[in-house]
């Protein structure tokens, strides 16, 4: 058997052209991981269960039988529908492993040994192995289910998101998926160029867990409990390093902006009118805004209540200053500069054509295309088959 190949839907402009990627994946992480490199050009065979994805039923909204949610990270491939719990299925999978580049899976460790996926991948040392896990298989919560929420919670991440109202929070998004499947993409790409270095062929295997990539985001939260023995409490919009950094009223919003160094905030103070303030004692640096940053924002808000959003905004940016409104998320797609770079793309599908959110890369300035619309399921299976079948060219 070999590689049934996709001659519809490739393009060899893309770094990633010719590389196979087995996505044995599903929910959000790991699919994430094999849209990345779809996006880049990879061939990549997504193999759902009978059931399907659980994010085909995660809706409302639906987009005819699927869920919206499962559009968000399912682009560029093919898809097929095996039963691996079934012999034959299982050889299926065996012979795709056998010819892929990549595989990724997120099946907790009891099942991959119970589905006999173990046995696939030891049969399949050519292919990068990513697994994806709710924490590391070295600790003892390596065995355990993981959700996004879960992984916010114990990460620290919610301890540090909300306020007094509202208490602890999650991040609006599963921020931890997301990380974990940008890293899993990582992981699979790093090894995939080390196993192209390696005399003897035999690729890595590479593990992602949730956990730790939710605590690797911590970023310098991790870093000032480690060096400074911070422990943060909630910590709403504020930045525990930086003042003035976080939003403001203005007239008719709110606007996000940043001072992160002592030219910037004199030049903040001199767009807003007020250049004696960036000589003040309890401004003069940032450990001193931070000492007096609610007095400093009290300040900001006096005046930025006499202006509208975008009218600061005209001024700022004029001023080299960043700063951004707080836009609702119908409001993002109606943002001028999303139309000017051309992020959100338009594909065919047999329920309509839809928009989708494509690759934020752009490589030799070309942003990379949605070449296939998310695949129904099981909507690839029979080609597939045929193309597997002895004899098949």
């Amino acid at each position: 058997m070999t590689w049934p190949q996709d001659t519809d839907a490739q393009d060899p402009r893309l770094p990633l052209a010719g590389v196979r990627v087995l996505d044995l994946s599903r929910i959000l992480a790991g699919p994430l991981a094999a849209t990345v490199l779809a996006d880049l050009g990879a061939d990549v065979i997504k193999v759902e269960s009978p059931q399907g994805d659980e994010t085909r039923r995660w809706g409302p909204p639906f987009h005819g039988a699927d869920a919206a949610y499962y559009f968000a990270v399912n682009r560029n491939r093919r898809g097929m529908v095996l039963d691996l719990r079934r012999d034959d299925d299982r050889e299926v999978v065996g012979a795709l492993a056998a010819e892929a580049d990549v595989v990724i899976e997120n099946f907790l460790p009891p099942q991959l040994v119970s589905l006999g996926l173990d046995v696939v991948r030891d049969a399949s040392s050519q292919a990068v192995w990513v697994s994806i896990r709710g924490a590391s298989e070295a600790g003892p919560l390596g065995d355990q289910p993981g959700y996004d929420a879960m992984a916010q919670a114990r990460s620290g991440i919610m301890s540090v998101t909300g306020h007094a109202l509202t208490g602890p929070t999650k991040v609006g998004l599963p921020i931890v998926d997301v990380v974990t499947g940008l890293y899993a993409a990582i992981g699979a790409l790093g090894a995939l160029l080390g196993h192209r270095r390696e005399a003897d062929g035999k690729a890595a295997r590479v593990e992602v867990p949730l956990f730790e990539c939710g605590v690797s985001s911590l970023i310098n939260q991790a870093a000032n409990h480690l060096v400074g023995g911070v422990v943060p409490g909630l910590l709403g919009n504020l930045h525990p390093n930086v003042a003035p950094y976080g939003p403001i009223p203005t007239a008719d919003g709110e606007l996000v902006l940043g001072a992160t160094s002592d030219r910037q905030f004199r030049a903040l103070c001199a767009a807003i009118g007020r250049p004696a303030l960036a000589d003040e004692p309890r401004f003069a640096d940032n450990p001193a805004r931070i000492a007096h940053r609610a007095e400093l924002d009290d300040l900001l808000a006096a005046v930025l209540i006499g202006a509208s959003t975008r009218s600061w905004e005209r001024r700022f940016a004029e001023a080299g200053i960043a700063c951004a409104p707080v836009n609702r998320i119908d409001e993002v797609f109606r943002d001028e500069h999303l139309d000017a770079v051309g992020l959100v793309h338009e594909v065919g599908h047999p329920a309509g054509d839809v928009r989708l959110v494509a690759s934020p890369l752009r490589i030799d300035g070309v942003r990379p295309p949605i070449r296939r619309a998310p695949p129904l399921h099981g909507e690839h299976t029979a080609a597939i088959l045929d193309a597997l079948a002895p004899g098949a060219e």
